[in-house]
């Protein structure tokens, strides 16, 4: 792929040979790319036609993205190429483990061994190919279609992880967080804790790639497009390296999606940047011999492109609006400070309901709660909360056998009772709920003009 980015910057492949200049008899002279560009080309066109076929997250994007059937779709058509006795040989022999049944889509074993399984498919059908076709001496209109198909994949994504942080959804930071020792964060989880806190920060960053995703999908400004792109995909790829985030493989094969798409323009950017020569204007490749067709299909690829947006973007609302922070907020919001517990009749145990006594009660959402011990470590559970019985059911994310079913009762805003079996220990604990705001990070706000350094 490096290989095919390198010569194809210098290659008649570029503008140049779509814009071929006509020899004295009328008819344009027959582009020629040399030896290496062929088969750079060859190689490239598998292995990232591989990529953007077998990808499940580019194939969801393509849907319009969504979650439900769409994601059901999705996860069908990862498995349509799961290839699994030959994944599971290459994991064995390369990365010295079997595959388990689970696939996120993510950094795991499965992905990495299909990435292997691609890039060989790739080394082998390259020369088979080279032998077949060796007469041929370019690949003009097949590259102006084949960069077609990768624009379109890459602004889908672009779209779908752009409308994430538009709405905003990606990054959350619910009251469990601001109880957490920052030691306890994994670096995943503190990236996505200091980005959900601010979120104008994290909706430019959505707005920005979806101008990257804009750009894309129209002719005359895909160069841009692909240059903003990869810039974003340079910070996405780094942030995923230096925080560990198991999306390392995704984002760099769509840095290297906007590389090919810049590959081209190279001369022409490295002149702008290094030169202070006049530049030759860019032009779009055409698709047809016919301006007409031509334009028929940018006014296409201009609709098919505010079609995937605008359902990327109405999906990430719905989701946003029922399950994410658009919805309204739980009576018992909160972080809720113990200030009274008592386990099987003995008040304030230093050893209670398996060594560790419940030191808050945080709830992120009518679904969602978490225990927090003296230990300062959090339990996250699900949640069934009635307010019309006054009850609570939890049940523990990391242990699904320990279930609690507690009765609450009110007395004031601030002040919550709970009583009933947890763990198969009898609680009841008083709790009073602690305001967000004398948090510094909830409430410390934004000054433009500080006297003194705030650190802390």
């Amino acid at each position: 792929m490096g290989t095919w980015l390198r010569t194809l910057a210098s290659a008649p492949a570029g503008r140049a040979a779509r814009r071929t200049p006509r020899p004295a008899g009328g008819s344009p002279a027959a582009p020629h790319w040399s030896g290496a560009t062929r088969t750079a080309f060859r190689f490239g066109f598998v292995y990232a036609g591989l990529y953007c076929l077998t990808t499940p997250q580019i194939y969801l994007a393509l849907r319009g993205g969504g979650m439900g059937r769409l994601q059901e779709a999705a996860d069908s058509w990862a498995k349509l190429w799961e290839i699994r006795p030959v994944r599971n040989r290459v994991s064995v022999r390369v990365l010295g483990r079997e595959l388990g049944d689970r696939f996120d889509g993510g950094d795991d074993p499965h992905t990495w061994a299909g990435q292997l399984c691609w890039l060989a498919g790739a080394a082998a059908a390259t020369p088979l190919w080279s032998v077949l076709d060796r007469h041929r001496t370019h690949y003009t209109a097949l590259d102006r279609w084949f960069r077609l198909a990768v624009r379109f994949c890459l602004a889908a994504q672009m779209f779908s992880y752009g409308a994430a942080k538009a709405v905003p959804l990606q990054f959350q930071l619910p009251p469990s967080k601001l109880v957490e020792p920052l030691g306890d964060l994994s670096p995943m989880g503190l990236l996505w804790a200091q980005t959900g806190f601010s979120k104008p920060y994290q909706m430019l960053l959505g707005c920005a790639e979806i101008a990257g995703g804009l750009l894309l999908v129209a002719p005359r400004t895909a160069t841009a497009g692909a240059l903003l792109s990869a810039a974003e995909m340079s910070q996405v790829f780094l942030l995923n390296m230096t925080f560990d985030v198991p999306v390392k493989v995704h984002s760099f094969h769509l840095l290297l999606l906007s590389l090919l798409l810049l590959a081209p323009e190279a001369p022409r950017l490295a002149g702008a940047l290094l030169t202070s020569r006049p530049l030759p204007p860019s032009a779009p490749p055409d698709l047809f011999r016919s301006r007409p067709m031509n334009r028929i299909s940018t006014a296409l690829q201009l609709g098919a492109g505010l079609w995937l947006l605008g359902a990327q973007l109405r999906n990430d609302w719905s989701f946003w609006r029922n399950y994410g922070d658009g919805r309204e907020k739980p009576e018992l919001y909160g972080v809720w400070d113990v200030t009274d517990f008592s386990v099987d009749g003995e008040r304030n145990p230093l050893s209670a309901a398996g060594g560790r006594r419940w030191r808050r009660v945080v709830v992120d959402s009518a679904d969602a709660v978490a225990v927090q011990r003296t230990d300062d470590s959090l339990d996250p559970c699900t949640a069934v909360i009635d307010m019309d019985a006054r009850t609570i059911a939890l049940t523990s994310t990391a242990d699904p056998g320990w279930r609690a079913a507690l009765a609450f009762r009110r007395p004031a805003d601030d002040r919550l009772t709970l009583e009933g079996e947890a763990g198969g220990h009898r609680l009841r604990l008083h709790l009073r709920r602690r305001e967000l705001g004398t948090f510094p990070l909830v409430g410390r706000g934004f000054h433009w003009v500080q006297d003194n350094s705030y650190l802390r």
